[in-house]
């Protein structure tokens, strides 16, 4: 069973070294710690070892948006990025939640779609020859006791 929490302080170092393992550089260190400090991070962490985390912050005009969805490679395509999906649709404040992918990155438009979130518009001229799909799906609120999730929170 996947574990979520809200990350803290202690958890950055893992976040920042998961996130440029996956990037391939440094580059959000800074602001990977600004969201954590911002209380935006969740993690994903199997005994005491974090295994992925999402960002989900209102950036994207006044609207809840998952900004970074990163698991380990290690863990990648065994559920664990559907779960953390899923909890940020529990605890969103919003009735809508907005994600983007890059249009190459199919392992995320794949989730989306798995996910009922639908396509809403595309932005060219982010990442050079490459753009960038957002995605949005209208979340159902669902009382606490009943909210279907293989998550367990704490």
């Amino acid at each position: 069973m996947t574990m979520i929490r809200q990350a803290t302080m202690q958890d950055t170092t893992a976040i920042c070294r998961m996130d440029a393992m996956v990037l391939g550089n440094t580059s959000r260190a800074q602001e990977l710690c600004e969201s954590v400090a911002a209380g935006d991070c969740y993690v994903a962490y199997l005994d005491t070892d974090i295994i992925g985390f999402v960002i989900m912050n209102q950036s994207f005009f006044k609207q809840s948006f998952i900004q970074h969805l990163i698991v380990h490679p290690q863990y990648q395509n065994q559920g664990i990025g559907e779960d953390l999906m899923l909890h940020m649709e529990a605890v969103c404040p919003k009735d809508r939640l907005f994600t983007s992918t890059n249009l190459s990155n199919k392992k995320m438009q794949r989730l989306c779609h798995k996910l009922h979130y639908i396509q809403s518009g595309i932005i060219d001229n982010l990442d050079p020859g490459d753009p960038e799909v957002i995605f949005c799906k209208q979340i159902r609120k669902y009382a606490p006791k009943t909210y279907p999730s293989k998550v367990q929170t704490i």
